[in-house]
C-alpha cells in the first residue's frame, strides 16, 4: 500500500532545483517520444545508403519471444531525432580518438574491413586477404570460359584506391597486397586469355589521381586509362581523350565509402561525366525498353550518382552504335565496367553487358544466339574476392 503522507512529504522536502531538473528530463524523454512517433518516417538513409528498420507489426508470439521489443530498439536506433548528427558526432570522437579504422568487424568470419581515413581526404577501403577461396575459384572459372566459349578473353582487374595510394593510408595501417590476386589471375589464364595489367597505370606516381575520395570506384578519367589499356591489349583504336567534353555535375557526390563512416567533415568528390563531340546514335535496351544514350541521368540529383552509368547494374544491357567500326563483344563485369562504356561505346556496335551477379541463364547459349566473337572481364579485384561468380561460368 502506498503511504500518501510519506510521498507528500518527500515532495516537500526535495529541492526546488531537483524537481526543476526531473521535470526538464521528463519534458525532454516525452519529446523525444513524440517526435518519434509522429515525426514522418523514413525509410531510407541517403548518407549510410541504406534500408531503415520499419516499425515492428505487434503479435503476441513476437512479444513472448523478445523479438517484437528487438525490432522496436532498432526502429527507434535508426529514427532517433537528430540521428545523422549523432551518427556524424561519433565519427568525429572517434577521429580525435586516433582511430581511422573505422565501420570494421575483424570478429566475424570473414572479417569485414572498414575504411580508412587518409591523406589528401580520401577514405580507403580497408582491405583484406581471401580466406574462403573465392577469389581462386573465380579466377579458375575464367580460365575455363575462355577455353569453353573459345572467345579471346580480356580480363582487366581493377585495384582498389588503397592498393594504387598507399602513400594516403594512414601510418602502420595493414593492407593486403593485390598484386599477388594478379599473379592468381595470370596462372589461372588459358591459351585465349589474356590479363590487362593497370596497376601502374592507376597508380598516383602518374601524377593523377584516379580514384573518388569517398567512393570505392574509379573516376571517369581512372576508367579512360583503364579503356586506353584495355583497347591497347585488343589491338582496337583508343579513341583520344581530347574528343570528349568533361561535364562536372553542380551537386557535391558522397560515395559508398562515406556511408559507411558517416562524417560532417568529409569534402564531397567533384561528379565529372564525359561526353563524345561527335554526333552518335547510341541506344542502351534493358529488357524490352530501349533508351537513347547510356546516361540515365535522373541519378544525377540523387545520392548514388554512380548509377547515371546504364542506370546502375543489370543483369543484361546491350549497347548499340550502329556507326561504330568493331563487331559484338560480350562483357562479364562488376559496376567499375560501367564507367568505361562511354568510351567503348565508340569501338563496338553492340555491347552485351552480363552481371553474372544477376544473370541466371547459360551464358553459352547467349554467346551462340547473338553471335558473338570477343569478351572481356572488367571488375575490381576486390569484388572478385567477395562474391562467386564460378558457377556461372561453368560449362
Amino acid at each position: 500500500m502506498f503511504d500518501l503522507k510519506k510521498i507528500k512529504s518527500s515532495v516537500k522536502s526535495c529541492r526546488g532545483d531537483s524537481l526543476a531538473v526531473t521535470a526538464m528530463l521528463l519534458c525532454a524523454v516525452l519529446a523525444g517520444a513524440a517526435c518519434l512517433f509522429f515525426a514522418p518516417e523514413k525509410s531510407f538513409s541517403e548518407d549510410e545508403n541504406r534500408a531503415l528498420e520499419p516499425f515492428p507489426r505487434f503479435s503476441f508470439e513476437s512479444l513472448r519471444d523478445g523479438e517484437f521489443m528487438q525490432s522496436v530498439e532498432a526502429w527507434a536506433g535508426d529514427h532517433f531525432p537528430l540521428r545523422e548528427k549523432l551518427v556524424s558526432l561519433n565519427t568525429s570522437a572517434q577521429l580525435l580518438s586516433g582511430r581511422r579504422d573505422l565501420a570494421s568487424d575483424y570478429s566475424k568470419s570473414p572479417a569485414e574491413g572498414g575504411v580508412y581515413f587518409g591523406k589528401q581526404g580520401h577514405i580507403y577501403e580497408a582491405l583484406l586477404p581471401d580466406t574462403d577461396g573465392i577469389f581462386n575459384a573465380n579466377a579458375d572459372a575464367m580460365g575455363h570460359f575462355a577455353e569453353k566459349s573459345g572467345l579471346p578473353l580480356y580480363v582487366l582487374a581493377v585495384p582498389s584506391g588503397s592498393q594504387e595510394q598507399p602513400e594516403n593510408l594512414p601510418a602502420f595501417a595493414p593492407d593486403f597486397d593485390q598484386r599477388a590476386e594478379l599473379e592468381v589471375l595470370k596462372k589461372s589464364a588459358a591459351k585465349n586469355m589474356h590479363v590487362v595489367d593497370v596497376f601502374d597505370k592507376l597508380s598516383l606516381k602518374t601524377g593523377n589521381d584516379y580514384y573518388f575520395k569517398t567512393d570505392h570506384h574509379w573516376t571517369a578519367y581512372g576508367a579512360y586509362a583503364g579503356y586506353e589499356a584495355l583497347t591497347k591489349a585488343m589491338g582496337e583504336k583508343t579513341f583520344p581523350k581530347s574528343d570528349f567534353t568533361y561535364r562536372t555535375i553542380s551537386e557535391p557526390f558522397y560515395g559508398t565509402l562515406y556511408s559507411k563512416a558517416v562524417w560532417s567533415g568529409c569534402t564531397p568528390d567533384k561528379f565529372v561525366l564525359p561526353y563524345y563531340n561527335g554526333s552518335l546514335g547510341v541506344t542502351r535496351q534493358v529488357l524490352n525498353k530501349t533508351y537513347s544514350g547510356i546516361y540515365s541521368e535522373e541519378y544525377l540529383s540523387k545520392k548514388d550518382k554512380y548509377s547515371v552509368y546504364l542506370g546502375g547494374n543489370q543483369a543484361v544491357t546491350v549497347v548499340r552504335n550502329p556507326a561504330a567500326a568493331g563487331g559484338k563483344i560480350l562483357i562479364i563485369k562488376d559496376s567499375f565496367a560501367n564507367s568505361m562504356v562511354p568510351y567503348l561505346e565508340l569501338n563496338f556496335s553492340e555491347i552485351h553487358i552480363i552481371d553474372l551477379r544477376y544473370y541466371n541463364q547459360d551464358i553459352y547459349s547467349y554467346i551462340k544466339q547473338n553471335g558473338i566473337k570477343k569478351a572481356a572481364a572488367i571488375y575490381s579485384l576486390k569484388q572478385l574476392s567477395e562474391v562467386s561468380v564460378a558457377n556461372k561460368l561453368y560449362r
